[in-house]
């Protein structure tokens, strides 16, 4: 049973011996994965609105994509001033390529920007996922494209002989999520028995 990554299977990581046929080839490069990166940045105090309806604000940038979508977890965690900016795409592979300072810096500016009026104070911590740069995940989650349809995914999913190939990319209902790739191990090994 493979159980890795979409990405995986598309980098030169695993080598197949023999090779896979290529209609299953073929369906592994139909699909897409994706990057989406969380940064969590950690001041030692607020400077950011709070409050119901002030959990997620956006920053607007001439460069598409450029630390855009902002959360505040104060109502979950009163006092743990922590920030949470999304990136995505094209932004994160950038990121990924780059130091924690230098993205910390970035960010920094950006902040500044936002909130002219307050006191932001350097950031104390940041925590910067790096999954496409992770050769063992390349990526955060498989994408189902405009134009790919069921029988490319049929072909993703199915066996090749007797090795079977599970993940989030293969779950019918919740593929791109977490869950999907624990329920498409639960199924793909009740098949197995």
């Amino acid at each position: 049973m493979v159980s890795t990554s979409l990405g995986v299977l598309q980098s030169d990581l695993i080598k197949f011996k023999p090779l896979l046929p290529t209609w299953k080839v073929l369906s592994i490069y139909q699909f897409d994965m994706a990057v989406y990166t969380k940064i969590f940045v950690k001041f030692p105090k607020k400077f950011w609105p709070e409050g119901k309806g002030r959990e997620f604000f956006l920053y607007v940038s001439s460069r598409r994509g450029y630390y855009g979508v902002w959360q505040e977890f104060e109502a979950q965690y009163p006092d743990a001033n922590v920030l949470l900016v999304t990136v995505t795409d094209k932004e994160s592979r950038r990121i990924e390529q780059q130091s924690d300072n230098q993205t910390k810096a970035e960010i920094m500016e950006v902040l500044r920007s936002m909130f002219p009026g307050e006191d932001v104070p350097d950031a104390t911590d940041i925590l910067v996922p790096r999954w496409w740069s992770d050769r063992f995940y390349k990526g955060t989650f498989s994408n189902w494209p405009i134009g790919v349809n069921r029988y490319e995914y049929d072909q993703l999913r199915a066996p090749v002989g007797r090795v079977y190939f599970t993940g989030e990319h293969t779950s019918e209902h919740y593929n791109g999520y977490v869950h999907g790739a624990y329920l498409s191990g639960m199924t793909t090994s009740y098949g197995l028995s």
